[in-house]
């Protein structure tokens, strides 16, 4: 194993347009956290002997020394998203080693690795010890979970509200703590969150989890009040109803079986669409009671989710006439992005160039890149030579194009909580021309994943491709924010009332683009307001053509040219990316 004595630093090479779209209050940087100095030990904490007593010695240390080095040189010449991240890997490198040298715990090891990758702040990246970060969290079991659950073991599901408190928004019946839609979680045993949280990252608990845009992080940290409640003995809740701070034991929590939430989407119930009740819900869709609006909210692009999103997409915008559509990403783990490519090819008029992957062009220079291949690989039925940018032309992953498409006002919905293939199929909607996008940037998860196989109960992984809109083929998707047109969230009072306020602002959008002639007719029905009526049932047959009418000349010869496309020098080498 090779041990460069190298310093390395990798910084922006120019302000990204889209970070300064978006202002930060908060003040968590894209760092690798204190200066490290060569002789730097396990943090000074309450933690730490807990953290080494529980799981026991581990592995040999020269054992864990290979990892840490097989890994730390995997990201120091393939890793392709350093761009716009202020990380000293080489000091990195000088801060952890000698303290792994010197012998450490299981839980110490878990540790650095698992920090070692947050530092990268990319979530496609980790180096988790299962056996550790698997453990139920607990005082005996002290682990860090950054962002939220789908089920919480809260028996509750809550947001991050713009004060930095965890905005609950929906209740599972009969919670042992009386908590309510409204009320918000401040912070643990008389104590802000927000310190708290900056306390247990300097502890340096064994973490997982994590956002990979500035502001995706600040999310994460703060809805990381929702799930880490075990490690503290009372709760502080600032009650909606009454203004007053309760401190309650965390201890009616502790049940065997769990009080678990319901699906948390970010949002609340829709009257008229159908809300997510087990993971394999991928999509749900309807019509908004009261109006002619259709509704799709998309879980995860996994599992039969190209299937029903273009059922959805069929169903709500090509039977009958409808006012608008809103697509919910808010809530999105991602998966296979060109699931969503046939549903999209009913929504635009002509197949649209997207993104192209770059990957490292040379192991010594963390910012040098070249366009990404890859090898050949089937996707949507079809064999591509590799990762060409006609793959990513919308509606084109099977290379038919739908002459159908949509001229309504489109809402996309999205948070934080939306990544990987989930921040794409939200980044493909911005290029539809009467698209608008409301809510918070997605996690900025944009980059492709491989994993490593280095240990037995460990799951490692990197990001080896890191993607560019091929209009501006120099500036990377990694660690940017999303362009958001309305940025709003839930508000308490709105939550209380059971009103999702983000829905509420699209829904209002969307009535404001409907044709004078089209409101009248809909008062004159009586259907008023998002909260009354039944919704419609809209049903067209499906119908795809080889032929591309309306396809330019150039993108032809994109189709046409994916061998030529391919780089003389990318490497042949295996990668799997989530969102091809």
């Amino acid at each position: 194993m090779r041990h460069r004595p190298r310093h390395l630093k990798s910084r922006a090479v120019k302000r990204r347009p889209l970070l300064s779209l978006l202002t930060l209050a908060a003040t968590v940087c894209l760092t690798a956290g204190p200066a490290p100095t060569a002789n730097a030990q396990a943090p000074d904490s309450k933690w730490q002997p807990t953290i080494d007593a529980r799981w026991g010695p581990g592995l040999p240390t020269e054992r864990k020394l290979e990892i840490f080095d097989e890994f730390w040189t995997t990201i120091d010449e393939r890793f392709a998203a350093f761009q716009d991240l202020d990380v000293d890997w080489q000091r990195l490198r000088e801060r952890y080693r000698p303290e792994i040298a010197a012998g450490v715990s299981r839980g110490r090891f878990a540790a650095i690795m698992s920090h070692l990758a947050l530092a990268l702040r990319d979530s496609h990246t980790f180096a988790n010890d299962q056996g550790v970060l698997n453990t139920p969290r607990s005082p005996q079991a002290p682990t860090l979970l950054l962002g939220g659950a789908i089920f919480s073991r809260l028996g509750a599901c809550a947001t991050a509200h713009d004060d930095g408190s965890a905005l609950i928004y929906a209740v599972a019946p009969g919670h042992p703590l009386g908590l309510q839609p409204g009320d918000r979680i401040l912070g643990y045993d008389g104590r802000p969150w927000r310190e708290l949280v900056q306390e247990l990252l300097a502890a340096e608990l064994p973490v997982t989890g994590g956002g990979s845009s500035p502001s995706a992080f600040e999310d994460t940290l703060v809805r990381a009040a929702m799930v880490n409640w075990q490690l503290f003995e009372t709760i502080d809740i600032l009650k909606h109803a009454s203004g007053t701070v309760e401190h309650l034991s965390t201890a009616p929590l502790r049940t065997t079986p769990p009080s678990l939430s319901r699906f948390c989407t970010e949002g609340m119930v829709v009257p008229g669409v159908p809300t997510p009740r087990e993971p394999s819900d991928v999509v749900t869709w309807g019509a908004i009671d009261g109006t002619r609006i259709g509704y799709v909210r998309v879980t995860a692009w996994q599992e039969d989710a190209g299937k029903q999103f273009t059922d959805a997409i069929e169903e709500l915008t090509q039977g009958r006439e409808s006012d608008g559509l809103i697509i919910d990403f808010r809530v999105n783990s991602g998966g296979n992005m060109f699931l969503g490519d046939a549903g999209l090819g009913m929504l635009f008029d002509r197949p649209v160039p997207t993104i192209a992957f770059a990957e490292r062009a040379d192991p010594l220079d963390h910012l040098k890149m070249r366009p990404f291949v890859g090898e050949p690989a089937e996707f949507c039925g079809i064999p591509w030579q590799g990762f060409a940018p006609s793959l990513y032309v919308i509606d084109m992953c099977d290379r038919t194009y739908d002459p159908r498409s949509y001229d309504r006002p489109i809402a996309v919905l999205t948070s934080p909580a939306a990544g990987s293939s989930g921040d794409q199929v939200a980044l493909r909607m911005t290029y539809h021309p009467h698209a608008r996008v409301f809510g918070k940037p997605t996690q900025g998860l944009f980059t492709s994943r491989t994993f490593l196989e280095l240990e037995a109960g460990w799951s490692i992984a990197y990001a080896p491709a890191n993607p560019y809109r091929i209009d501006d083929p120099h500036d990377y998707l990694a660690h940017s924010e999303l362009p958001v047109d309305e940025p709003l969230w839930l508000r308490p009072d709105d939550v209380a009332e059971g009103e999702d306020t983000v829905v509420d602002a699209a829904v209002h959008w969307i009535n404001s683009q409907t044709p004078k002639t089209l409101r009248r007719r809909r008062r004159r029905s009586g259907a008023a307001s998002l909260h009354q009526c039944a919704h419609r049932t809209l049903a067209q047959p499906r119908y795809r053509t080889a032929q591309p009418a309306g396809v330019s000349d150039g993108m032809r010869q994109t189709l046409a040219s994916d061998q030529a496309r391919a780089s003389a020098d990318a490497r042949p080498e295996p990668v799997t990316l989530l969102h091809p």
